[in-house]
This record gives structure tokens, C-alpha cells and sequence, in this order.
């Protein structure tokens, strides 16, 4: 029995890499597309035991992450470190032990990055994003639900920033926090998610939208603002 061998082209080399990473298979880019056709639907299914059919979240985030890291390099728009809060700054001022002032000196530096690299604060800002989700959504579905549909999530919302700036060529000012996402996209299309996924109407599911971003709000000058409470009363 002869062997079959293909001549080598560059869509076979482009395919080979994709493989390697596990993107060449058809359930990434069937995850992608039904992330925008029927996003609420497609995450239910995977939840309810659907797996094989779609992309895995967490690794699926892994990589749009890092292709709205190149895009925001490659047509961000200048950063302002001058007008980003500073912990070390005010614990200094404060007269906090010399420890304390180290601590968030180090933890400035992460925030910093932070703030240069939007891709990576949307995961770190998502963490309050799916608290948030889980409170408001609490008699619909355990916290392991929200976190796997909040990663889909924020993978659908990482491709629109990504496709805003590659048109664009910079962030939305008035962005949906903890997305950068303009609000007249972001919030119609967390109202379809949360419609399709939690059977709501686009009602129910508009109100509950806003609801949860006002508590990621508060949770997050909550955290942000418990050190220098700490310091100042106690």
C-alpha cells in the first residue's frame, strides 16, 4: 500500500500551527460565530453538557486575549500614567509603616501594567464583573455557571474591542466597564446573552445588565478603596 503525501503549501503550514495551539479545529470557529448568532444559547449548551461542540472558555479567552494584545499594540492609542491613582503615593502621605508604602509601591507597578495592557485589565476587572453577575443572577444559576458563561462572555466582548480599535484605532471613551466596549454595542448585546441565556425578555434582561454593572461599580471602589480606609481610621 503506497503512502499518501500532500505537497507542501502555506495553507497546510498555517494549519499545522493553528493545530499546535488548538485552534484549527472546527469548534473554535464555530464558538466564534455562535458567540455573536446565538451566544445565550450556545453557553447554555455547553453547561448542560454540550462540551465537545464548542471551544473551551478559559483557553478560548487565553488566546483572544492575546489577539486584542496585539491589536491594542499595534493601533492603541497613548497611555496617561500621570493621571492614574497611586497607592504608594497616598500611603506616603499618610505617614504609613515604610512596609506598607513597599507593598503598594510593588502593587502600583501590577496596576500600571496593568493599565497599559487593556486586555489583560479586562480579565483582572472581570473578576468583580462575574461577583457582580453571580448576585444578581443567583437564583438562576451557581456561581461555576456564571464564571464558565462570564468567560464566554468576556471573550465575546474582547473580540468587539479588538474590531472597535482595528477600525477605529483606539479605545472607546465612553466604554462599558470592566469591558472596553462603547456602551451603545456592549449593553444590546449583554441584553441578548443574558436574554437567551436565563430565558429572560429584553426587559427582565436590560435591567438586570445595568444591575450588575452598578454592583461590579461598587464592588470595585469597595476594594480599591478598603486600604486607604484601613490606614486612615484604624
Amino acid at each position: 500500500m503506497r503512502a499518501v503525501y500532500e505537497r507542501m503549501t502555506s495553507k497546510n503550514v498555517l494549519l499545522g500551527f493553528l493545530n499546535i495551539w488548538g485552534m484549527g479545529s472546527r469548534s473554535m470557529l464555530r464558538s466564534i460565530y455562535e458567540l455573536f448568532w446565538r451566544p445565550g444559547y450556545m453557553i447554555r449548551d455547553y453547561l448542560n453538557g454540550h462540551q465537545p461542540l464548542y471551544f473551551p472558555p478559559f483557553e478560548m479567552l487565553i488566546y483572544i486575549t492575546l489577539f486584542f494584545a496585539l491589536v491594542a499594540f499595534i493601533r492603541g492609542g497613548d497611555i496617561e500614567t500621570e493621571a492614574i491613582f497611586l497607592y504608594g503615593d497616598v500611603f506616603e502621605q499618610y505617614g504609613a509603616a515604610p512596609w506598607v508604602i513597599s507593598l503598594f509601591a510593588h502593587i502600583d507597578k501590577i496596576l500600571l501594567w496593568l493599565h497599559e495592557n487593556t486586555a489583560f485589565q479586562v480579565i483582572a476587572a472581570d473578576i468583580f464583573y462575574i461577583v457582580a453577575s453571580w448576585l444578581v443572577f443567583l437564583r438562576r444559576m451557581t456561581f461555576v455557571g456564571v464564571c464558565f458563561s462570564q468567560v464566554y462572555i468576556s471573550c465575546q466582548m474582547q473580540i468587539v474591542g479588538a474590531a472597535w480599535m482595528l477600525i477605529t484605532g483606539d479605545e472607546p471613551y465612553y466604554n462599558l466597564p470592566p469591558f472596553a466596549v462603547p456602551m451603545l454595542i456592549g449593553i444590546p448585546l449583554l441584553c441578548l446573552d443574558y436574554a437567551q441565556l436565563y430565558r429572560f425578555n429584553l426587559w427582565a434582561s436590560l435591567w438586570r445588565t445595568i444591575l450588575t454593572f452598578i454592583f461590579t461599580l461598587i464592588l470595585m471602589l469597595l476594594v480599591g478603596g478598603l486600604p486607604i480606609i484601613l490606614v486612615k481610621y484604624i
